[in-house]
């Protein structure tokens, strides 16, 4: 009966040393996952991703373009929009984004802000509208 205790207590060592050993926190979070905190890795869905909205210019001109709250201030980015060419324009995680038409010097002259609804914006041929909607 001695033998017993022994013989169950070897083989649950056997067992325990089969089994690989407990993971730490700090090996089971991947390098190529986005950083989000603990509390809110489950509380919400992800970001809706929003396709780009289409500019077309009728202008007969390059035009220079801005797609950003305000012209100059280093959160947006600028194009070149060419005569007859349809260009993609970058939203904000929101769907929206402001598109402006600027001169040589980055200064706004005309500008129309875009809703997560709307997918095309057109340049007229007098270079000094801007219109956007959601129809193609």
């Amino acid at each position: 009966m001695r033998s017993l205790p022994l013989l169950l207590g070897a083989a649950l060592c056997a067992c325990g040393s089969s089994s690989p050993p407990p993971v730490s926190p700090a090996t089971t979070v991947s390098s190529a996952a986005p950083s989000t905190p603990a509390s809110a890795a489950g509380d919400e869905a992800p970001a809706p991703r929003f396709h780009a909205v289409d500019l077309t210019s009728a202008c007969p001109h390059d035009m220079h373009i801005y797609f950003g709250d305000h012209p100059g201030d280093g959160n947006g980015q600028a194009a070149t929009a060419t005569s007859g060419a349809t260009i993609p324009v970058p939203r904000g995680p929101d769907g929206s984004v402001v598109v402006w038409v600027v001169d040589d010097q980055g200064f706004g002259l005309a500008s129309v802000h875009v809703t997560k609804n709307m997918r095309h914006v057109r340049i007229d041929a007098t270079c000094s509208k801007l219109d956007a909607d959601s129809t193609r």
